[in-house]
């Protein structure tokens, strides 16, 4: 990737550095009631987590799920229309590890079918992973290497971290009844405001710096922090939506991969380019086999 050359001096590059759990578990209802599959979405309470389950009608409360090893799972209650809250034990043993132990990596249903394997652990987190809490990657930021933070580097690119913890809204579709046109807007995510970066941010602006953000996610945290101007660093959830007609005020460009329609990442990189330049650009990559998706080709939207 030659990145070096579209950046310069001054610019900043900002990066989430959240850390992808093995938030996907396959398991079988007890007793005898077939085979199921878990995303864990948010932990509510110790040993408590707001789950997808499929198939969902099975996920009855009071249900027992067996996970493998000593890990078991109990339903206490459906949520909402994908959500299930589970409560997790490991006979003696501690739950949270045994969920580590039988967790898999949740790459992407598209790929081997979900099933993610070991070398998944490693290349399914960007190289700034360490603040865990996603049930899936910020793709944007797998392009990124060591050699090529240096070649940024030695062109006077800075770079700076945000954490946003990506969750379903992130890849649930905005058209959940194929019947209706009528958009669902995503659910909420957990940020971390910074106020030391928003300073950053300001200061590499005053300079002639240019904001450069790496994923859609992170775009999604930078304008929630301008709005909210909070000087508090606890998390807080952001609801926001990016469609076309937004006001940037935080991001003058976006690096990003090539998504599906009616996704909450083509809406927002709508806003970004317009119709037309982004259906010229997906004209682009599909006539020459540019690969799509989470492990995929990404783009710089200047």
């Amino acid at each position: 990737m030659e990145l070096h050359r579209w950046l310069g001096r001054g610019d900043l590059l900002i990066f989430n550095n959240t850390r992808v759990l093995p938030a996907r578990l396959f398991g079988r209802f007890e007793p005898g009631g077939g085979a199921c599959e878990l995303l864990l979405l948010r932990r509510v309470a110790p040993h408590v987590w707001r789950c997808m389950g499929r198939p969902l009608k099975k996920f009855r409360s009071g249900t027992s799920i067996a996970l493998g090893g000593a890990l078991q799972a109990l339903v206490r209650s459906r949520c909402s229309d994908y959500e299930v809250e589970l409560e997790f034990s490991a006979l003696g043993q501690d739950a949270d590890a045994a969920l580590r132990s039988q967790g898999i990596m949740p790459i992407p249903p598209y790929i081997r079918t979900g099933h993610g394997d070991e070398q998944d652990r490693e290349d399914y987190q960007t190289i700034f992973a360490s603040a865990e809490g996603s049930v899936a990657a910020p793709t944007a930021g797998l392009h990124f290497s060591p050699e090529l933070m240096e070649a940024l580097t030695g062109a006077g690119v800075e770079s700076a971290y945000l954490t946003l913890h990506v969750g379903a809204a992130s890849f649930l579709s905005l058209l959940p009844d194929p019947q209706s046109s009528e958009l669902s807007p995503p659910g909420a995510e957990i940020y971390f405001p910074d106020p030391q970066l928003l300073a950053r941010i300001n200061a590499a602006r005053a300079g002639g710096g240019r904001i450069i953000a790496v994923g859609t996610t992170t775009v999604r945290a930078l304008e929630s922090m301008f709005r909210s101007e909070s000087q508090s660093t606890a998390a807080q959830e952001t609801s926001l939506f990016i469609t076309p007609g937004f006001e940037f005020r935080a991001v003058d460009a976006v690096i990003t991969n090539f998504h599906q329609p009616y996704t909450t990442h083509l809406l927002l990189v709508e806003a970004l380019m317009g119709r037309a330049l982004l259906e010229r650009s997906y004209r682009f990559a599909l006539e020459h086999a540019f690969r799509f998706l989470s492990y995929g080709d990404g783009m710089l939207i200047l």
